[in-house]
């Protein structure tokens, strides 16, 4: 039964994999035909965001450079793809007109060659981190941007920069910080040109919504510390719960005691049922999705679909602020092996 389950598990995940990529595949990133060996990151990082990005890079194995212009977003999402640009050796771009800031600056930093035309920001991590977390964090951020050649000028201005507001570097201090890098092959010349906001296509918040409901569904799987992880980022404070309105800590409680449950998850979209609704800066995501269930110790699984219900708060980092859902039929799993 559990090796069953197992290849069951294995086909939702790659299913999913398989289909042809869209660019919801690989959002925030976006490839241009006419911007040869570059991505571009376009928008708010969140925890689709590192999976993202290796997707765009096994698209375009090709890319030397990432361009960037976002609001920043996920520390932890920023810190996983600057990882990855600082081991692909990858060199990091903001053209003129453009803004990285906050978790962008980590991609940014990470760059073997960096050089900032735009506008480059940092400040401190948000508020909304609980102290455990924003302690690891902030750990992590000094260690990562120590082993960039960042300046500890640069990491003071940071620490320094209320979580509301942004330091902003100047022309001057790109360069007397050595934020600017710009090995002899560097020739960003022709990318820093290219007017991007005429070329990146527009995300509506629907399209957004739907992606990011679709992630957490599918992110339902993971095993029960990063989903906990997961689940402490895409949360509001205070959730409207299947009926009732719950805290954060409360939700987690209720999510670790069903991972406790039932250790080995799997869900898949229909996606044909999915409908996204926003007005003013909500949206309402709904639909059906099948789900299996096993506890390998207790000898027990159950399988069937259900109906969803999310509502997300719209903004630079998106926050579910409603969850309803109900099952609408089981499946049989006796005799299964």
């Amino acid at each position: 039964m559990c090796r069953a389950f197992l290849s069951l598990l294995f086909v939702f995940l790659t299913t999913t994999s398989l289909v042809a990529q869209t660019a919801s595949d690989t959002a925030p990133f976006v490839y241009l035909p006419e911007i040869p060996r570059a991505l571009v990151l376009d928008g708010a990082l969140d925890f689709r965001s590192p999976l993202a990005f290796r997707r765009a890079l096994q698209a375009h194995p090709e890319t030397e450079t990432i361009i960037l212009q976002s609001e920043g977003g996920s520390v932890q999402a920023g810190l996983l793809i600057a990882e990855e640009i600082h081991e692909r050796k990858l060199k990091t771009l903001i053209p003129e007109k453009s803004l990285c800031a906050s978790a962008c600056s980590f991609v940014f930093f990470a760059g073997v060659g960096r050089l900032a035309q735009g506008q480059l920001g940092v400040h401190q991590i948000s508020g909304s981190e609980d102290l455990e977390t924003a302690q690891l964090n902030l750990s992590d951020i000094i260690e990562t941007l120590s082993k960039y050649d960042v300046s500890s000028d640069v990491i003071t201005r940071m620490l320094r920069t209320p979580p509301k507001d942004i330091y902003i570097f100047t022309p001057a201090e790109l360069t007397t910080l050595k934020i600017n890098m710009t090995p002899s092959d560097f020739q960003p010349v022709a990318i820093a040109t290219t007017k991007l906001d005429d070329r990146v296509p527009s995300k509506t918040d629907e399209d957004k919504a739907k992606a990011f409901v679709l992630g957490v569904i599918t992110a339902s799987s993971l095993p029960k510390p990063e989903l906990l992880a997961l689940a402490s980022t895409v949360y509001s404070d205070s959730i409207s719960f299947y009926g009732s309105v719950k805290s954060k800590p409360d939700v987690l409680q209720d999510k670790a005691a069903y991972a406790d449950r039932w250790p080995m998850r799997a869900s898949t979209v229909q996606l044909a049922t999915v409908s996204t609704i926003c007005a003013a800066n909500r949206c309402r995501v709904s639909g059906l999705y099948d789900w299996r269930v096993l506890d390998p110790k207790r000898k027990k699984e159950a399988a069937g679909s259900a109906a969803f219900v999310y509502e997300v708060e719209m903004g630079p980092i998106l926050r579910i602020v409603s969850e309803e859902g109900s099952v609408t039929s089981r499946i049989s799993t006796k005799g299964r092996k």
